[in-house]
């Protein structure tokens, strides 16, 4: 996403919901990290990322 700011809380608890119910994270707790692209172009450098080939 460009920008995690323009997501509220109640899409964040959606789609929290929606990871719970449909891959069986029930009762699991979860941890979502909402970043935005500024974020991932600071990543880009990282040996973390995969390499397209």
């Amino acid at each position: 996403m460009n920008d995690p700011k323009l997501f509220g809380d109640n899409y964040r608890r959606y789609i929290e919901g929606q990871f719970r119910q449909n891959l069986g994270f029930e009762g699991s707790p979860i941890r979502l990290l909402w970043r935005g692209k500024s974020m991932r172009d600071l990543e880009r450098g990282s040996a973390n990322r995969a390499t397209k080939v």
